[in-house]
Order: C-alpha cells, then structure tokens, then sequence
C-alpha cells in the first residue's frame, strides 16, 4: 500500500464487528509512501501510528491534491 500526506481513509476492524474510523495521513514512514503511517483519527482528534495488517481493511476515501 502506497499513500501520500494528506490522503483520507477509512479504516475498518475485521475483528472489532466491523468497527471503523476516518482518518488522514500526516506522514509515511516507510519509502515512497510505504507503511507505517502517522494519522489523525477524526473521530477522537488523536494521531497514532497505522500499520496495516490483514486484521484492518483500508479503504482511501479521497487522494490528496498533488
């Protein structure tokens, strides 16, 4: 998965019962915009660090502008 700062995702829990949260990437850690990800969760204004994993389904909801 390769993202850029300022993309918007919506991040699903497979585990949690369909738990989800919308949040953007203010930063990538890893090479080219590969994971981890820093991210600022909407829904509670807190920034955490974002792996993904096959536990977590990960959709963009929109790109950021180049």
């Amino acid at each position: 998965m390769h993202l850029e700062v300022g993309d918007r995702l919506l991040v699903t829990d497979r585990n949690a019962y369909g738990s989800s949260h919308v949040c953007r990437v203010l930063s990538t850690w890893g090479l080219d915009g590969a994971p981890p990800y820093l991210v600022l969760r909407y829904d509670t204004g807190t920034e955490e660090i974002l792996v993904p994993n096959r536990d977590l389904r990960i959709r963009v909801l929109t790109h950021a502008e180049v």
